[in-house]
């Protein structure tokens, strides 16, 4: 049965490569950085507001990543003025390159954004980003606008930064008010069935597959790497079906999956917003945690801070109502292993689309060097094989 999913999600996910290669879908005019009218915005800003009317939307356009990213600038008639109402958002829609069209495509990637904020935002509201609008088409193609935050209103991060001590543990509150809303939830056999543990995520069998050649064309070939790292990540990836399976059967809850500090910001009042919601997935919490941890902070600070960071986000669980949270030995325990997982999601990206940037490869690479060998993590993964094999 599992070769037969495997074999369906490959054929799901050779259509929706073959879509989002496709220059073009029906009504894909809505679905971009471009994609919502004045009309639209005017409803959903100022629903409330007697007359007020967005007379213009400009389109700024900004970077783009794994999708379009843009500001739009609107222009408010007399009344909407007088209401002082938002005059910029923030929106990303569909790549206009193929090469991250079709990754958003096949990975469900805008999938899983559109779905939190249309079905999810609600219950997470003031940790994230107030959106105005969400939809989905096929082949990549959607549209989002949100809320933008001033500079005197919030600090953001840029790819591969160093955080402060001070934000990394209001981020590690926000993961345990995340993860506590739905740790162990009975929504996840029901409205939350969607949300997979990653190993079923939408392209999920064809990236096992992409992986291995990527560790040796890129990875094996590199000299800032030591080989002890090689050797572990190249076991993991081998044997990445019984890792899975270990994460798996540990309590669940809704993780972000992507939390590195550039996902994150720092509000004036020092509080922490997650955003970015495209891997979102069913796991356990430690996972969020550890990929941060990995991220986000220099070897000196990490080997400082790693163990009260999990105590805190372990008390952070207790506060909101967990019963079942683990004790610190044996969440520092999974944290050893599962930097093995946030250390895949730095060097592949990097192999694909960061390499020409040195000083970030090089900076991130050196990162998880240090914690995959403070951790210990060869051995920590050699005792989960030991166990199950």
């Amino acid at each position: 049965m599992v070769e037969i999913a495997a074999i369906v999600e490959v054929g799901r996910t050779l259509k929706n490569i073959a879509l989002g290669a496709s220059p073009w879908v029906p009504g894909q005019r809505h679905y971009g950085i471009g994609g919502f009218t004045a009309d639209e915005l005017t409803a959903a800003l100022a629903s409330d507001i007697p007359g007020a009317r967005i007379e213009s939307v400009d389109v700024i356009a900004g970077d783009a990543m794994t999708t379009d990213h843009a500001h739009l600038v609107l222009t408010w008639n007399a009344d909407g003025r007088a209401a002082q109402l938002p005059t910029a958002l923030f929106t990303k829609g569909t790549p206009a390159g193929v090469s991250t069209r079709i990754l958003n495509s096949a990975f469900g990637l805008c999938q899983n954004e559109v779905r939190f904020y249309n079905e999810l935002y609600p219950a997470v509201a003031d940790i994230t980003l107030t959106p105005y609008g969400a939809r989905l088409r096929s082949g990549g193609r959607f549209a989002i606008a949100l809320a933008t935050l001033e500079p005197n209103e919030a600090t953001f991060f840029e790819l591969g930064s160093t955080v402060p001590l001070g934000h990394a543990e209001a981020v590690i509150d926000s993961l345990a008010k995340l993860h506590a809303a739905y740790w162990n939830s009975p929504r996840f056999g029901g409205a939350l069935k969607w949300l997979t543990p990653y190993s079923r995520q939408p392209g999920w069998p064809i990236g096992q597959r992409v992986m291995p050649l990527i560790n040796r064309t890129w990875l094996q070939r590199r000299d800032d790497v030591p080989t002890e790292i090689k050797q572990l990540t190249t076991r993991y990836l081998k044997n990445q079906n019984i890792f899975d399976t270990e994460l798996e059967s540990m309590s669940p809850t809704f993780c972000h999956g992507d939390t590195h500090a550039a996902n994150t910001f720092t509000r004036a009042d020092g509080t922490a917003g997650l955003f970015d919601w495209q891997q979102v997935h069913k796991a356990n919490g430690m996972r969020d945690v550890t990929y941060f941890i990995g991220w986000s902070l220099e070897p000196e600070a990490r080997a400082a801070s790693e163990k009260d960071l999990i105590a805190r986000y372990l008390g952070g669980l207790r506060t909101h109502g967990v019963d079942d949270v683990p004790s610190l030995a044996d969440a520092f325990e999974l944290h050893r292993w599962l930097m093995v997982i946030a250390w895949n999601a730095a060097w592949a990206p990097l192999a694909m689309y960061g390499g020409d940037d040195e000083t970030l490869c090089t900076g991130l690479l050196s990162r998880f060097t240090a914690a995959l060998q403070d951790l210990d993590t060869a051995e920590a993964l050699r005792g989960i094989l030991d166990r199950r094999t």
